[in-house]
């Protein structure tokens, strides 16, 4: 905004005066904006209110949505329901994640039916195999919805279940680990495609690490696969195809594929699950300003989202 002033030759006092007054106007602007969202409505206006006939916020409007969604899903399936939804760039699957799966399982019928709804780009080894074990633990039904995508640690939690629902158009992916944001993979391979003696000792030890990640990313998948997903000789050839089969890390696998890999896949996806997994709301216009915003007399400041640091996401190590 200062570059505006200065190039319309505003400088000094009036300057100031200038800056002032554009964002005064601007303010102004947003206020009447959010004064008309709480006037009543007009002939065919739309308003957002609870039951209670309060206004609420686009977010909590939309969270309310979602809730009764995943009653209704719930009640027609006579199910408890796990959402691992992740919409955010730096949202996956962490330790919070499994703290949450692990709590809805122990509070859960014994041996009632378990509907995993995924919608995730993938997130942390430890904590999914955190999942995993909960998962293998409860000995109702469980069945894995996929709208859209569940790749990585999401796929393994796919195939931790009796069953996968894919959407016409979902994503599974591969479950190769992802080391220091490198593949594992290729840097178990580094010192027999390089002179081990020009490599650095920092190098040589990741190489190290990943082979060993390697070899515990395929014990951890066989063992956590649920059995209608493998062959009748009970082998671990499927689970070890996807940690280590060639593929990029984000190789999309449709359903058609899923099938011929062996999954016990169906594209019979209830419209539901692809409602639970909608995005949220957008933010609101004119966030420059927010930050001279106040509600209940504090002062409201826009931060940044922080990206995650480590081997995550689609990129992740699982």
């Amino acid at each position: 905004m200062l570059g505006v002033i200065t190039g319309l030759g505003l400088v000094g006092w009036g300057g100031v005066v200038a800056i002032g007054g554009l964002l005064g106007g601007a303010m102004a602007l947003q206020r009447g904006m959010s004064k008309k969202g709480k006037d009543k409505p007009g002939k065919g206006e739309a308003t957002m209110l609870d039951p209670g006939g309060e206004d609420i916020s686009p977010m909590e409007a939309w969270k309310q949505s979602v809730q009764k969604r995943v009653e209704s899903f719930e009640a027609s399936r006579q199910s408890t329901v796990i959402q691992i939804v992740h919409h955010a760039p730096n949202d996956y699957v962490d330790h919070d994640t499994a703290i949450e799966v692990i709590d809805v399982l122990r509070k859960a019928p014994a041996n009632g039916r378990i509907d995993v709804i995924l919608h995730t780009p993938g997130g942390v080894s430890s904590a999914t195999q955190q999942i995993l074990h909960a998962l293998r633990e409860h000995k109702g039904p469980k069945t894995a919805f996929v709208p859209y995508r569940a790749k990585s640690a999401g796929t393994m939690i796919a195939m931790a279940c009796d069953q996968i629902v894919m959407g016409s158009s979902a994503q599974l992916g591969p479950i190769d680990p992802q080391y220091s944001w490198l593949p594992a993979q290729f840097l178990a391979e580094l010192p027999t495609d390089k002179n081990p003696d020009r490599m650095q000792d920092e190098i040589l030890v990741l190489s190290k690490m990943a082979k060993q990640a390697m070899r515990e990313a395929r014990r951890f998948a066989c063992d956590y696969v649920n059995d209608a997903h493998k062959d009748k000789s009970g082998s671990c050839s499927l689970t070890d195809d996807l940690v280590g089969g060639g593929r990029n890390h984000d190789y999309p696998i449709l359903p058609h594929e899923a099938v011929e890999f062996g999954l016990n896949v169906s594209t019979d996806l209830p419209e539901q699950a692809y409602d639970i997994c909608q995005p949220p709301p957008k933010d609101e216009p004119f966030l420059i300003f927010s930050m001279f915003n106040t509600q209940n007399g504090e002062q409201q400041v826009e931060r940044p989202q922080q990206t995650p640091a480590g081997p995550f996401g689609d990129n992740g190590f699982r």
